[in-house]
């Protein structure tokens, strides 16, 4: 995972450095900042991938606040699918052999933001320092598996299996040709179990946005999370604490009637 994190991080540092090349137009006038920005935006996490939230508004020119909500997908680093070679591949599924339990959670938290460097030229990057703390919500639901308690042979010497469906004992299923593949979403669902508790980020946002009253940021940092309850994702390795490395792109707009309207103006003007 953190390999591919890697590639990921290389790929949008490309794209977003790519715009400092090609600067040299000098900015004549400073970008509005007394504004309210709504962002949304995609994440990748060391430890899975989610969807992201941010409001803020200005204090002064360089700082300001915001709140966030995020949903995650929470994945374990030693998830590898697998397939059972033994049967009929047209009615066996992709699984990953010894996971209990999947995983997603909610957050919502309160931080700042603080530019460190402005920008400069038309088409440079401003960067910022990001951030939060606050509340996180995970939810954890068991995994049946359709695991196989006999099988036949047709006439042309096929295997053919019969399941049942089961939680997965990794002590008993030793390996994974005792399993067809996951069972249905539904089976589970009366054993949901909630893991409240807290969580920290620290970032570095790069706005490379050439609109004025838009925002296109690439951020990548550090996130802590500390649960009350312990989380099992994996047989037999349960945590309360996480760390992750995570990568994210927000897209936004900035608002504000009398701003926009003066801008407006301008753009006339100009035109």
């Amino acid at each position: 995972m953190f390999y591919k994190y890697k590639i990921i991080l290389s790929l949008l540092f490309t794209l977003c450095f790519s715009n400092i090349f090609a600067q040299g137009e000098l900015q004549t006038d400073r970008e509005p900042d007394n504004y309210n920005l709504n962002l949304y935006g995609i994440k990748i996490n060391s430890n899975g991938y989610g969807l992201y939230y941010n409001f803020s508004h200005r204090i002064n020119y360089r700082l300001r606040n915001f709140i966030e909500s995020e949903y995650n997908y929470q994945k374990h680093p030693k998830e590898i699918k697998v397939i059972n070679p033994y049967f009929d591949p047209n009615s066996i599924r992709k699984f990953v052999f010894g996971k209990t339990h999947t995983v997603h959670n909610i957050k919502v938290g309160y931080g700042y933001n603080k530019m460190i460097y402005e920008k400069r030229d038309k088409n440079s990057i401003s960067i910022h320092l990001n951030g939060s703390i606050g509340i996180i919500l995970g939810v954890s639901k068991p995994i049946y598996y359709e695991i196989v308690d006999s099988v036949k042979y047709n006439i042309n010497g096929i295997p053919i299996p019969f399941t049942s469906d089961y939680k997965i004992d990794i002590n008993f299923q030793n390996n994974p040709t005792d399993i067809i593949g996951k069972a249905a979403f539904s089976y589970g669902l009366n054993e949901l179990k909630f893991h409240p508790g807290l969580y920290a980020k620290l970032g570095l946002q790069f706005d490379f946005s050439q609109n004025v009253m838009k925002t296109q940021i690439l951020e990548t940092g550090v996130i802590f999370d500390s649960f009350l309850i312990p989380i099992e994702i994996m047989s037999g390795q349960e945590s309360m604490v996480y760390l992750n490395l995570y990568i994210a792109y927000h897209f936004g707009k900035k608002y504000d009637a009398n701003l926009n309207r003066e801008y407006r103006k301008d753009q006339r003007r100009k035109n």
